[in-house]
């Protein structure tokens, strides 16, 4: 992937970082989409496979929760890793994804 790959949709950019091997995407707070779908954006343009295809964000921890959880914390405050298609994923309440490859 290169240092910067727009998602399926354009609406998302995923950055590289090759100091920490960790991709790097940003929730915009402002847009009506949900921050468990820009994690499910984020990997799947790590991963490099469709959303459709991978599977379920709830399998791996719980959108609405991750969602409530960390829209409500002040930016900074709070921080929820989970593995998700093999991927170890951080999110921070600042919007921040990190996804690193296992």
């Amino acid at each position: 992937m290169s240092s910067n790959e727009t998602l399926a949709d354009g609406s998302d950019r995923v950055g590289f970082d090759p100091a920490t091997e960790t991709h790097h995407n940003q929730h915009d707070w402002n847009d009506s989409s949900h921050l468990s779908l820009t994690v499910v954006r984020t990997v799947s343009a790590v991963a490099g496979r469709r959303p459709l295809d991978m599977d379920p964000l709830y399998g791996a921890i719980d959108p609405d929760a991750l969602d409530s959880l960390l829209s409500e914390a002040p930016p900074g405050c709070a921080e929820i890793s989970f593995t998700y298609e093999g991927h170890t994923v951080a999110v921070t309440s600042g919007g921040e994804v990190v996804v690193e490859e296992e």
